[in-house]
């Protein structure tokens, strides 16, 4: 099946899951614009990660400290920056481990 067809088929589904299969069609268009080289994945200063957090962007410097946080993937001078990806993969870190507790 092509994109537009699961497209069809999720908006026939409808609910949670059509929401779903739209969201992961959504990343995997991404994905493939970005290795076809038509897209740079989002980069997303301390503010941009601040509010994904939901967070205080005051308060950046102490999440950076903190056990699961990623280094940057780009500094431009001493500002840092993260690709949306690597956000996600964090905040899916840190829901797995407080499941844990």
């Amino acid at each position: 099946m092509t994109l537009n067809q699961y497209r069809k088929w999720a908006d026939e589904v409808g609910g949670e899951i059509g929401s779903k299969v739209h969201e992961i069609l959504n990343e995997l268009e991404e994905a493939r614009n970005i290795a076809k080289g038509k897209k740079i994945p989002p980069l997303l200063g301390s503010t941009e990660v601040a509010g994904i957090l939901g967070i205080d962007p005051k308060n950046m410097h102490h999440t950076r400290r903190t056990k699961f946080f990623p280094p940057p993937d780009i500094e431009v001078g001493k500002r840092p920056f993260w690709f949306k990806t690597t956000i996600q993969v964090y905040q899916d870190k840190i829901e797995e481990w407080r499941s844990k507790k």
